[in-house]
């Protein structure tokens, strides 16, 4: 059982909290690529307890900046979407995907201002249907994570976001918990699953065992069959890879699909799912 100081360190994400600043120094996915239209609505985000702004440029470039502008802190999501870039409604002034002034006509132009105003940009990639982000600091930006799924023709690949109002950590650990399955997944969209693996195996309490590996840590539920319960063993393996992406045993219905869940913290008490 941990301690509430424990508890805290694990889940506690916003401000300067230790596993905010490690979920940082990881690529991130923070809005669906269907989201985001060029020339079209900003998408409003929250991440890690941080307000951020994604947009899609006239040239099908995503952006991912602060939300406020750095004249006012007016929110960019308020703000116009247009000849690629976003433009501040307050003032017009107009910032492109790095995060360059790119027009500021509250000022005159041989006076070089907008030349020296940034507005704070994430590097960002598109991959698998989602728009990724590193919110860290660049001189320890890591490789992008090249899963296989990442590189599956847009026809092979199926996401889809939701919200979840509890920290990353509890969510993460109903992922990656293999024995609530057979009593929480009995029915709907699973149930062919749910059939195909009672048949198998009906044991409610299995035996697990874990092996840490370099990106996280893999574990084997292992459960006595119904069939030659004595020599043989039915076991499934979940991967856990930092910092909260868990990849699910597949189906026993000669179902291939790679089925992969990744939280991305929202703030404390609020999770993003993909």
């Amino acid at each position: 059982m941990l301690s509430q100081a424990e508890n805290a360190l694990l889940t506690r994400v916003t401000g300067d909290a230790p596993m905010g600043a490690m979920f940082r120094r990881f690529w991130l996915p923070v809005v669906l690529s269907e989201e985001l239209e060029a020339d079209g609505a900003p998408a409003d985000l929250r991440i890690l307890g941080d307000d951020l702004v994604a947009f899609r440029d006239t040239n099908g470039r995503v952006g991912v900046l602060d939300a406020g502008c750095p004249h006012r802190l007016a929110s960019f999501v308020l703000g116009r979407n247009e000849e690629c870039g976003i433009r501040c409604i307050y003032h017009g002034w107009k910032f492109d995907v790095d995060g360059n002034c790119v027009d500021m006509p509250t000022e005159p132009d041989d006076r070089g201002f907008k030349d020296r105003v940034k507005a704070r940009a994430y590097p960002v990639r598109e991959s698998a249907g989602m728009v990724w982000a590193y919110l860290g600091p660049r001189e320890h930006e890591p490789p992008f994570p090249e899963f296989p799924w990442t590189r599956y023709p847009a026809d092979q690949v199926a996401v889809a976001k939701s919200g979840y109002r509890t920290n990353y950590l509890q969510a993460v650990e109903g992922a990656i918990d293999s024995a609530h399955s057979w009593f929480l997944h009995r029915g709907g969209n699973v149930s062919r699953d749910w059939a195909t693996r009672t048949a198998v195996s009906m044991d409610l309490s299995p035996r697990l065992e874990a092996e840490d590996t370099a990106y996280g840590f893999r574990y084997a539920a292992i459960r006595k069959p119904n069939q030659n319960p004595d020599t043989e063993k039915y076991v499934r393996v979940t991967l856990y890879v930092m910092p909260s992406t868990a990849f699910i045993p597949r189906s026993l219905d000669k179902n291939t699909e790679v089925h992969g869940q990744i939280f991305v913290p929202v703030d404390d008490e609020h999770t993003m799912f993909y």
